[in-house]
Parts: C-alpha cells; sequence; structure tokens
C-alpha cells in the first residue's frame, strides 16, 4: 500500500507536546498472508545500509533501503526500514516518523504513511520478528531546505521509548537519516506523454511513415543532458503499443553519422546510437536498458538496481527486439550526413524477470522511462536526452520521464448486448 504524503504537519506531535494524539488508532486487521509475508519475517534481512538504534529493550533499526539520491520536492521516493524485535512491546505501542528540514523544523507527519500500520502494527510484533517498514514520501512543493531529515520512535499513552543506541534528540527521537533535496531550478519537473494504442502491429521498415506514428505524441525535442536546455542537435522519440509489443521511433538529425560497432551488445554508447530506459513500475529495481546504432546493431541489458550488477548489468538478458534504421547519408565517411531514424517493436514477454511474470500495462498506468540519443563527433561525443537527468549519470532514476498508457495493452473483447424489438439481431458495444 502507497501513500501519498504532503507536508501535512502535526504540532502536537512535531513538538512532543502529547504524541499519542498525532496518530489514529491503528484499524482492525484484514491483512492476507501474502501482505503480511511481504512485512514481517523471521529471517534477518540484507539492508542496502546498515544501521544500529536501539529502542528500550524491545527493537533495534537494523538499516534502511533508500529509492535515490537526492530527492526532489512533489516527486515520490520510498525508503524502507528494517527492524529486528527484541521483546514484544504489548498492547497501545505506536511507531512514529517525523520530516524535518535540514534546521531541524518539522514539516511532516508521516506515521500513518506505512503498510504494516494496517497490515502488522507495532503492538502485534513479536520477539524474533524482522520487519520491514516501507513509507512512499512526497515532499511538498514549497520545500526549500537542501535536506530532508528523518526521526524515528515509538510510544504508548504514559511516554517516548528511550533511546538506547544511536544518534537522538532529547525528546526520544532517533535522527536515522538525512537525504539531500535538488531545489531550485535545477529541480525540473518529468517529462511526461501518452503513448497511442494501435489496432494492429506496425510494419518495421524504419521510416516512421505510417498514419499511427504520424498521431503518436512527440517528446519534443530532447535536451542537454546536464542542464535541461536545448540540445545541440533535433532528435526526439514517439511511444506506441498493442497487445503484443512496445513500439518506439526516434527520428535524430545527425551531420556526421559515426557507427562502426558491428556486433550485439558492443558498446554501441561509445559512437551514434539511440537509447531506451524503462523501469516499468518505477521502483527503480529490474530495470532495462536498450540501444540502437545507426547500423541496427543492438545492445540489450537488464538491472537489479541502480547500475548493479557491475560493469553492464545483466547483458545475457535479450530484449528481443525487432529494430530497423533509415540513414539519410552515408556511415563513417566524413561527408556531410542529415541524420537516420529508428523504429524497434518489443514483446511485452521481455519483461519477465525470472519467476515474476512479464509486466503488460492496463488502461491508465504510467510506467517510467526515458530516451537518449548519443552523437560521436571528431572530438568527443555528446548526448541529448527526454527527461535530462542534470547530472552525469543517465541512470538518475528519479528523473526518468513518464509514460501513460490510456487503454490496456490485453485485449478486451467488446460486449454484446440485444438491440430491442429486435429478433436475433445483436450489435456491438465497445467495452469500456
Amino acid at each position: 500500500m502507497n501513500v501519498r504524503v504532503r507536508g501535512f504537519l502535526c504540532l502536537a506531535c512535531a513538538f512532543a507536546l502529547a504524541p499519542v494524539s498525532c496518530v489514529e488508532k491503528a484499524p482492525s486487521i484484514q491483512a492476507t498472508k501474502a501482505e503480511r509475508a511481504e512485512i514481517v519475517s523471521k529471517k534477518a534481512p540484507t539492508p542496502q545500509h546498515a544501521l544500529d538504534f536501539r529502542f528500550g529493550d524491545k527493537v533495534r533499526l537494523i538499516g534502511y533501503d533508500l529509492e535515490h539520491s537526492p530527492v526532489v520536492p512533489d516527486q515520490p521516493f520510498k525508503v524502507t526500514w528494517y527492524w529486528q524485535v527484541d521483546k514484544a512491546f504489548g498492547e497501545g505501542f505506536e511507531i512514529f516518523t517525523h520530516g524535518a528540514d535540514s534546521r531541524s523544523k518539522n514539516r511532516l507527519n508521516l506515521d500513518a504513511a506505512r503498510a504494516l500500520r494496517s497490515v502488522y502494527p507495532v503492538e502485534r510484533w513479536q520477539a524474533g520478528d524482522f520487519i520491514k517498514d516501507t513509507q512512499e514520501v512526497t515532499l511538498p512543493e514549497d520545500w526549500r531546505s537542501d535536506a530532508v531529515v528523518f526521526y524515528l520512535g515509538f510510544y504508548s499513552s504514559a511516554a517516548r521509548v528511550p533511546i538506547t543506541a544511536g544518534k537522538h534528540d532529547n525528546e526520544s527521537r532517533a535522527e536515522v537519516l538525512r537525504v539531500p533535496v535538488r531545489v531550485g531550478p535545477e529541480a525540473k519537473p518529468l517529462a511526461r506523454i501518452v503513448a497511442r494504442r494501435i489496432a494492429k502491429p506496425i510494419v518495421l521498415d524504419g521510416k516512421l511513415d505510417e498514419v499511427d506514428w504520424q498521431a503518436a505524441q512527440p517528446t519534443g525535442l530532447m535536451l542537454n543532458t546536464m542542464n535541461g536546455q536545448p540540445g545541440g542537435f533535433p532528435a526526439q522519440a514517439r511511444v506506441a503499443y498493442d497487445t503484443s509489443n512496445l513500439y518506439v521511433g526516434f527520428s535524430v538529425g545527425d551531420e556526421d553519422l559515426i557507427s562502426k560497432f558491428d556486433k550485439n551488445d558492443d558498446h554501441l554508447w561509445e559512437q551514434d546510437c539511440v537509447e531506451i530506459m524503462i523501469d516499468p513500475d518505477g521502483d527503480a529495481k529490474n530495470y532495462f536498458e536498450i540501444q540502437v546504432s545507426p547500423r541496427g546493431v543492438t545492445f540489450d541489458t537488464r538491472y537489479d538496481r541502480p547500475r548493479d550488477p557491475q560493469p553492464f548489468g545483466h547483458v545475457d538478458w535479450s530484449s528481443q527486439i525487432q529494430a530497423k534504421v533509415v540513414v539519410d547519408g552515408t556511415l563513417n565517411d566524413g561527408a556531410n550526413d542529415k541524420g537516420y531514424t529508428v523504429e524497434l517493436a518489443m514483446p511485452w514477454s521481455a519483461f519477465a524477470v525470472g519467476a515474476t511474470p512479464a509486466a503488460v500495462p492496463s488502461a491508465d498506468t504510467t510506467w517510467r522511462m526515458n530516451f537518449f540519443v548519443m552523437n560521436s563527433e571528431e572530438h568527443g561525443q555528446r548526448a541529448v536526452g527526454w527527461s535530462a537527468p542534470l547530472v552525469g549519470d543517465f541512470h538518475t532514476l528519479a528523473r526518468f520521464g513518464r509514460v501513460v498508457f490510456p487503454v490496456s495493452a490485453t485485449f478486451v473483447p467488446p460486449a454484446v448486448t440485444s438491440v430491442p424489438g429486435t429478433s436475433g439481431v445483436s450489435t456491438t458495444k465497445p467495452a469500456k
């Protein structure tokens, strides 16, 4: 369960006047076994970042995962805390999370922004439990501090639980994490387009002249990846899809086409190529990278987490793409060229990860993607991107743009209804 939290401040909780008033009583437990299994385990976890905070003789905070850093106001991110229970709390105990700015001024009450509050509340924790406590946080649009500081703790109606190990204040709040926040002009809004749902497969010829391509929303000219200003050469992309495939088309202006790699999974990014990054569920895990060069050579890989595994992810993964390229010019001859277009189709089945079924967008689903174009020159290389990462790393998943799929990719047969006043006659009514 994800909870989008804006700048709500519970004054009583913030100033420790009446901490119990800050949190509603946990609702009755209706969780399924699967929901509980996502939160509680008897097996020790392996957090990205280890911690050692102790709250009385009850519980320890042993680490956390952070979706990405820095974070940006008005853009959600996830942080997951990992707890080890030494002794049951008993009835009446609750957990709290406060978000403060870099001057320790409380801005956010995040107590309820967690699934465990309804699935496995603190008063049910048992000795030997390991608890996975995921929170989704969105800093308010008016956030101006360069950091958000997280304070955690536990309380009952009587008092807060004392902290016996780890940095804390005099209000029994553990200062567990400080996350940098990108504010100011560089905190640009994320790009967004709507993919075009098509009725029949696109015939791949690299020309992008079909009606469906012309009707698909373009990204607009891509931007300088470092500062988000207009790019140094024209490039844009379009997205379409049907029941079987994701389609992406690129149009690139390039006055000197350089593409000497002739084997799939060569390092195409070192010369001219287009690149797609896809994180279907936006969790910064199990994301995909696909590149196509002006020669039609491809590179594809999958990552478990940002740039993990090193150096180039799971290169044995196959995107199963079909790609066609049309070049307006001549490769590698030094003469003036005009550019190229790329048309590719990628089956939904390629998005399967291990035992996890392939992701197929349902209606109104939003996927996180980014598009880049590399342009090799005599002295160096330049690049443009759709949603500029604003740092020197294309794997900045927090800056991936949003691609909306307005209609389900799975075919739904139309409903058949009878026409009033007729016999044996039917009419087709489109399914909503």
